[in-house]
């Protein structure tokens, strides 16, 4: 078939299937119009260059002239690649006749594409200049790698949006015989293959072959992206053409993987030993790929000494084998799954370089979590927490890899057991995970030699702790009297629980979580003294993290179920101490426990200034635990207003407090399930929520209730999301009904936060499409989306997004909102209601 209907020979590609790619189609256009010389798309194989090369080529002959002479390289030896080759097929030869004339009179222009010239780049290199004195042709080459002639245009071509990975498996699958029917789990499991194949198109083709032996969740089981993965073992048959590089998902990569060096290829195969990476639409690329110091410290040895891995890795990305995202300041490498898939089979061939290699990825990321014991409460804690977030997958999969042997299982627990002892598993969402692979490496040091008890008593505390918040008591309960009778003789562990006030030398963690326990589940003052103890034996032991969580719950504690005197004096006297300390975490918590003592004795102003100042200041970006315990304790706050409003008949008052309750019941709901965590189950939490939420059920009527509540659950789990909706929400100037037990009244006017009235000046320095696309991030749609809706690339919004925030100065992207003039506000919140929903992260297996 030919694609456009003018001299020379044209593929037979099949541009009827031809699905997205709108913006890159006419982006190419562009290049073409604008007189572009030679345009290289670059790319993995089977990423759709020739398909998108055929498709501008056809739409473009319509009003460019074009006369289209392409020559397919992919068979072609290096011998067989010369000028003359190549001038015989286009007919180009200096000095002899004219070009040929279109219809119209006017002269055609000239593309000669080179289809498929990574194998033979120093060829067409050589020949390329020649080609070009002809001032009326145009190359147009399709590589993985770019030819690097000095004019060169270089067009990465990305892989598909998930919605067009979608519908083109879809496709596929009806020409199967076995359509995907249109219901929400095999849309589902649908959605998931094509996440698992990299939103490649070849792939996803390959992936719809399969569906004709296969239903869709086994094809699914089949992409683990472990040992166990099946789909270097997929093949398309007579289906995939002739071209022998595209017959299966292993000769896609093998092909390029041949064309490395020796260096080039081990580091490809030791680089399957982080997490596998993806193509993401957020500009700070959390949670995706590593950093050069990383890719060191883990791949560098004798073979492959350190100054040679970043060029190294630069050749890789050239060659379209390893990805990389770069941010402002800084660039993160990542493997896709597929390739990781090829590269760890390979490496998996030499037993001991694969085993090192595992050992060090384990060891590095044991060493990263353990630094954030002396720095996670200080100045340093935004930094560690934002290394957490990025190395999570990595973190996870260290843990993951050291179960098989005890002896490695030990390092996994300590990697475990560090993330636990702290709360970042609930700052970014993947407590659940971590509790099973903690529960695995428990049982999987059992056979260690020598037994670390200290280390699986710690772990066992830890995991009660995880149960508390799940509101698995009986758990907790049956994990303490574990730890108990593994550390203490047995006749003092059978009565480890008679004497809260007796120190029987349990270690800090299990004196922690029996404080808690005794503070969640049955709101028993003695959880001060049992907390105390534990933070005393923290300070001693040098552990910084666990004398600052020690310290907080004793706060929380003496706030929640200590009398007036003891909630008082001990919150003030934490608070000071982490005034001390310079750590935004310790300042924060201390400012809760302090609001929560305040409201629960009359002193509803302070203690809903303190919370403000929280959310307002005192949070590290993405800790949606601790926006949760602020939203928490303003819901206290608003039940304190209501109250006194009833009492003197104040019917403004006690609206807008209920009205708020009802609210913020949801968001803090949405932040729990966000964080894995099950808190309609934890006691004491219950009764403080529903006790608000019945105080505000009994102020307004159904609807009302119903409409505050869902106007709450409507806010998306995540953490610039929430928190600003708290803050945007709070409502400090209601008048005070009665003063406060302090003698204060709340003040008439809203503290001090990120301002809501932006700067015009700064607004009118974005130009039209920067102003579009500002309304749609202040709307809350993703980087992707707005590519998809606006028809151009991922990269392009990203590109937006980062000047956007430049020109208007704002340290995130989510507070490009407060910068929305107030004529537009109407679309914003338009936009914000047809949001596209965010395709779900990607994980391993």
């Amino acid at each position: 078939m030919s694609v456009v209907p003018t001299p020379g020979a044209v593929p037979a590609v099949a541009t009827s299937e031809y699905i997205g790619r709108q913006a890159d189609v006419e982006s190419l256009e562009a290049r073409l119009f604008s007189g572009a010389r030679l345009i290289t798309l670059i790319g993995p194989g089977g990423i759709g260059k020739t398909r998108l090369a055929a498709e501008a080529l056809r739409r473009a002959h319509r009003s460019l002239h074009l006369a289209v002479y392409w020559v397919g390289l992919a068979e072609l030896g290096p011998e067989s690649v010369t000028e003359d080759m190549v001038r015989s097929a286009i007919q180009v030869d200096a000095g002899s006749r004219p070009p040929p004339i279109a219809r119209d009179g006017l002269p055609y222009r000239k593309v000669l594409v080179l289809d498929n010239c990574e194998h033979v780049l120093a060829e067409v290199g050589r020949i390329v200049g020649n080609l070009l004195a002809d001032p009326e042709l145009t190359i147009l080459a399709t590589s993985r790698e770019p030819i690097r002639w000095v004019d060169e245009h270089i067009v990465p071509v990305p892989p598909l949006s998930a919605a067009h990975s979608l519908a083109l498996l879809r496709r596929r699958a009806e020409l199967t015989g076995r359509p995907i029917p249109e219901d929400p789990e095999p849309l589902r499991i649908a959605e998931l293959i094509c996440r698992h194949v990299d939103y490649n198109p070849l792939f996803i083709r390959l992936a719809a072959a399969r569906l004709r032996y296969q239903p869709p969740a086994v094809v699914l089981r089949e992409l683990t992206g472990d040992a166990d993965d099946k789909r270097l073992q997929w093949s398309h048959g007579a289906r995939a053409g002739a071209d022998a590089r595209h017959r299966g998902v292993y000769d896609v990569i093998a092909w390029s993987f041949a064309l490395c060096g020796a260096e080039e290829q081990l580091l490809l195969e030791r680089l399957s030993v982080f997490a596998a990476g993806c193509e993401t639409d957020d500009e700070q690329a959390l949670r995706n790929g590593i950093d050069l110091d990383t890719v060191v410290a883990v791949c560098a040895d004798d073979e492959l000494p350190p100054e040679r891995i970043e060029p190294l890795l630069e050749r890789l990305a050239e060659r379209s084998l390893v990805s990389e995202h770069l941010t402002a300041t800084a660039v993160r490498w990542y493997v896709v799954e597929s390739v990781r898939v090829f590269a760890r089979a390979r490496l998996q061939r030499r037993e001991r370089d694969a085993a090192r290699t595992t050992a060090r990825h384990r060891r590095y990321f044991r060493d990263e979590v353990a630094a954030g014991q002396s720095i996670w409460h200080g100045e340093q804690a935004q930094d560690w927490h934002d290394r957490m977030r990025a190395g999570w997958d990595n973190i996870l999969l260290a843990v993951e890899t050291g179960l098989a042997d005890p002896g490695e299982a030990v390092v996994a627990l300590e990697t475990a057991t560090g993330l636990l002892s702290m709360w970042i598993p609930y700052a970014t969402g993947g407590g659940p995970a971590l509790t099973r692979l903690t529960e695995s490496a428990v049982d999987a040091t059992r056979d260690a030699d020598p037994l670390p008890t200290e280390l699986q008593v710690r772990a066992m505390a830890l995991l009660a702790w995880v149960a508390l918040w799940q509101g698995r008591s009986a758990d907790a309960a049956r994990l303490l009297d574990a730890c108990a009778t593994a550390w203490l003789p047995a006749s003092e562990a059978v009565r480890w629980r008679d004497s809260a006030e007796e120190d029987l030398g349990l270690p800090a963690p299990v004196e922690w979580i029996w404080g808690l326990e005794l503070f969640l589940v049955y709101a028993d003052p003695r959880a001060i003294g049992v907390l105390e103890r534990s933070w005393r034996k923290s300070v001693a032991a040098g552990d910084v993290a666990g004398s600052e969580l020690s310290s907080v719950f004793v706060a929380l504690a003496a706030a929640f179920v200590g009398d007036r005197e003891a909630a008082l004096d001990i919150t003030e006297r934490i608070l000071a101490r982490s005034m001390d300390s310079g750590s935004v975490l310790s300042q924060g918590w201390a400012r809760l426990a302090r609001a929560v003592a305040l409201v629960k004795h009359g002193a509803a102003d302070a203690a809903a200034a303190l919370t403000h100042g929280v959310l307002a200041q005192h949070l590290i970006e993405g800790d949606i635990w601790t926006v949760s315990w602020a939203v928490g304790a303003r819901i206290m706050v608003a039940a304190r207003i209501l109250l006194e409003a009833s009492a003197i008949g104040d019917e403004t008052a006690r609206a807008a407090a209920a009205t708020e309750i009802a609210r913020l019941v949801e968001v803090f709901r949405t932040c729990h399930r966000t964080m894995g965590t099950v808190i309609d189950r934890v006691a004491l939490m219950t009764a403080q929520l529903q006790g608000a939420a019945d105080l505000a059920a009994a102020v307004l009527d159904d609807q009302a209730y119903a409409s505050a509540a869902a106007e709450g659950a409507r806010v998306r789990p995540e953490f610039d999301a929430l928190r600003q909706f708290v803050l945007d929400g709070q409502t400090p100037d209601l008048p005070t009904p009665v003063p406060s037990a302090a003698g204060a009244t709340r003040a008439d006017r809203k503290p001090e936060g990120p301002q809501s009235v932006p700067s015009s000046a700064r607004w009118n320095t974005l130009s039209r499409a920067e102003r579009d696309v500002a309304v749609f991030a202040a709307a809350g749609w993703s980087n992707r989306a707005i590519a998809d809706h606006r028809q151009s690339s991922v990269r392009t919004v990203d590109a937006q997004v980062a000047t956007i925030r430049q020109k208007l100065m704002t340290p995130t992207r989510a507070e490009i909102a407060h910068h929305i003039p107030e004529e537009l506000a109407e679309r914003v919140r338009r936009e914000s209601e047809c949001r596209p929903a965010r395709a779900p992260r990607r994980r391993r297996g």
